[in-house]
């Protein structure tokens, strides 16, 4: 969130910096654009260092790239040979007639241009050798046409081949790249802390994982391999067409500056545009997914039109985009064809009086239109490279931004591992506040010994689920510590710390396999035995097996096909097989009937032995047995007891207990006091004169 303001307000700043004057704004533009390039440049240099993993595979593809790039050259010259060839027997002939030369006399040719092709040579070659030691008595001429249409094949076949092995491997390149940018992004969004998902929409960041980084093939591979053969092609071709007509290729270049400066305008408007059209599928996918969780709220307050609407604008937002970038495209393109057709035609005129007036070769003409046609799909290759990377940076800008978000909370280099805990909790001079705004929390200070059950209470906002938060280290105090067996748990790894807690929400989340799965996510690797234990202990094994396909009925997405109680059991069964030390339950059994209450009480009863327990109570009855029941208002730790100690305070806990079980004021019968024997002595033991310091510190209790 600081980033971000800080990042608007030195865009602001730009902003408001811009110079006035023709000058003034002219030096401005080209400093912002000289930027931005800077920043591109960096952002792609960054994108092909993902390439470094599969170096061998880069070169492979480079390697058939540039042979594909030579070879596709070389056709083109087989047409030009047997035009010479032709025209050179023509010219034997009439010779011939006109001069009657000795039989046997080689007939004249354009050495000029065969000598500069690199396949007259092999031509050449390969028809002597024909000649000499296959077909002695056949006309050499003949055999030259049939050495040509053969070595024509050839290099088609050999093309082709060399095309369908550079496609396999270029796709195998780019979703190797692919997968390992993909698994670093969900490994590093894995890390990262609470906080950031609040503040996003899971179908932006879904977007992010699938779409955004597809974008890394078309990004890399695509444009790269296409950059490779462009250049050698546009390299060889050049290198010929300056050999034969140095003029002539110039005027064929004259479209260049026109090519050049247009693509570089299109690029910056295609990634403008597309940056917005990967905006709003990210938008689109976090509706979508908020209206398949959140179907039966829609199906309840039939709201489907009204979701309909929402979806079909945010649709139409996306669809208008990328009209909006297919019109642009439709008007780059043909005009980029319309130009480089007038560099044709050029060629063309002018080549063709040439030609006519004997200043230059028919076989040459032949070979020099069609390369200049060549010539123009590189050209335009090498300047699209640049609008077509803008393109992809659109994407891949969104996968880096969440590559370098940091996660609020990271081990330190000298954390340690956390062994095997007692489960003692203290909470010193803990405050807390979100971004810096008020605090939720002000100077906490608790202490919970192995085994105890704490109890959260107090009105709506008072900071119970806050304080509950810390405890596995979901958000660090702003100021203060938190404790567990002595260690401070910012100086420890937090797979260690959290791999010996369980949680078990009001609103439990199961994935959608599995009623066995769903259970032993609590310890992988579970037996069959241990699953079905842990689901008897928390009184769900009854109900599994009524199930048509027993524990292996897949539950559906968030357990959709499961009761809220049966649902809440499988998370307490959960719980049970992790065999958590500390363990955390919010309200468990505050939206469940009476009858499931029952069982899930029972349930919990069973899973919070022997453990370190803190509950967040909405219902003040299920707090009865707790051995300290914390009493929070705005932030303040206001009440600290048992049960029957603050109803005798009849202070906040005891105005909300009358208020939730409808009782008048100073009416609290001796059924409502929990005063067995047991409890009293067990309270006594614990905390004996349990009452918060001045500053709100509890002293230290010896329990012996």
């Amino acid at each position: 969130m600081h980033r971000e303001t800080s990042h608007n307000k030195n865009s602001d700043k730009q902003e408001n910096d811009k110079p006035t004057g023709i000058m003034g704004k002219l030096l401005f533009v080209i400093k912002r654009e000289l930027r931005r390039s800077k920043t591109s440049a960096k952002t792609y240099i960054r994108l092909l260092s993902y390439a470094r993993a599969h170096l061998p595979l880069v070169f492979f593809v480079a390697f058939l790239s540039i042979t594909a790039s030579l070879i596709s050259v070389f056709p083109t010259q087989i047409m030009g040979l047997a035009i010479e060839e032709i025209r050179s027997v023509d010219i034997f002939k009439s010779k011939s007639l006109s001069h009657s030369p000795s039989e046997g006399s080689d007939p004249p040719s354009g050495p000029r241009f065969k000598s500069s092709l690199p396949l007259a040579p092999v031509i050449r070659k390969m028809t002597n050798y024909i000649s000499r030691n296959w077909l002695p008595n056949h006309n050499p001429s003949i055999i030259a046409f049939y050495a040509m249409a053969a070595a024509f094949m050839t290099l088609h076949v050999t093309n082709s081949l060399i095309s369908a092995v550079h496609s396999v491997t270029s796709a195998k390149l780019g979703q190797k790249l692919v997968f390992d940018m993909r698994n670093q992004l969900y490994q590093h969004i894995q890390t990262l802390s609470l906080r950031y998902f609040e503040d996003k929409k899971t179908g932006d960041i879904m977007s992010r994982v699938i779409n955004d980084v597809n974008s890394l093939q078309s990004a890399i591979v695509g444009p790269i391999i296409g950059f490779v053969q462009d250049f050698l092609k546009l390299f060889w071709i050049l290198y010929l067409l300056i050999k034969w007509d140095w003029k002539l290729t110039m005027l064929s270049l004259l479209v260049g500056p026109f090519l050049i400066p247009a693509t570089i305008v299109f690029g910056k408007l295609m990634r403008s545009i597309y940056r917005l059209v990967r905006q709003k599928i990210g938008e689109l996918n976090a509706i979508t997914q908020d209206n398949l969780s959140g179907i039966r709220i829609i199906k309840g307050f039939a709201r489907e039109d009204y979701e309909l609407d929402r979806f079909k604008d945010k649709n139409k937002e996306n669809c208008d985009l990328y009209i909006k970038a297919s019109k642009i495209s439709a008007i780059f393109q043909p005009s980029m064809m319309l130009l480089m057709q007038i560099g044709s035609l050029m060629v063309l005129s002018y080549g063709g009086v040439k030609v006519l007036q004997g200043q230059m070769e028919a076989g040459i003409f032949i070979v020099f239109f069609p390369y200049v046609n060549m010539m123009y799909g590189p050209l335009a290759g090498l300047t699209s490279f640049y609008s077509f990377i803008q393109q992809a940076l659109a994407s891949v800008e969104r996968v880096f931004e969440v590559l370098d978000t940091q996660p609020d909370i990271v081990d330190k280099p000298d954390a340690i591992d956390l062994g095997r805990i007692q489960g003692e909790v203290e909470f010193r001079n803990v405050s807390f506040s979100y971004s810096g705004d008020a605090k939720v929390l002000n100077n906490i200070n608790l202490k919970a010994y192995p085994g105890q059950m704490i109890a959260f209470v107090g009105p709506s906002g008072a900071g119970k689920s806050t304080s509950i938060n810390l405890v596995p280290r979901f958000y660090d105090p702003t100021e203060g510590d938190i404790f567990i067996d002595g260690h401070n748990i910012k100086h420890v790894k937090q797979k260690s710390l959290r791999s010996q807690m369980g949680i078990v929400s009001q609103e439990p989340f199961l994935f959608n396999d599995t009623l066995k799965a769903s259970i032993s996510y609590g310890k992988l690797g579970s037996t069959d035995e241990e699953i079905i234990s842990a689901a008897k202990a928390a009184n769900a094994h009854e109900f599994i097996m009524e199930l048509p396909k027993g524990y292996e009925t897949i539950i559906g997405e968030r357990g959709v096909k499961l009761s809220g109680g049966q649902r809440q059991r499988i998370s307490i069964a959960r719980a049970i097989l992790a065999n958590p030390r500390i363990l955390i339950l919010d309200e468990a059994t505050s939206s469940v009937d009476t009858e499931t209450e029952v069982l899930i009480q029972t349930a919990i009863q069973r899973l919070v032995k022997d453990r370190t327990t803190f509950v967040i109570a909405h219902r003040l009855s299920t707090v009865h047995n707790a051995d300290l029941i914390v009493v929070l208002d705005k932030g303040n730790v206001v009440e600290l007891g048992t049960h029957n100690e603050l109803l005798a305070k009849n202070g906040l806990y005891s105005r909300l207990y009358k208020v939730q079980f409808r009782l008048p004021e100073n009416d609290i019968s001796d059924e409502q006091q929990i005063d067995k024997p047991e409890d009293k002595n067990l309270s006594e033991e614990r905390f004996p004169e349990i009452k918060p310091t001045e500053n709100g510190q509890i002293p230290r209790i010896d329990r012996g």
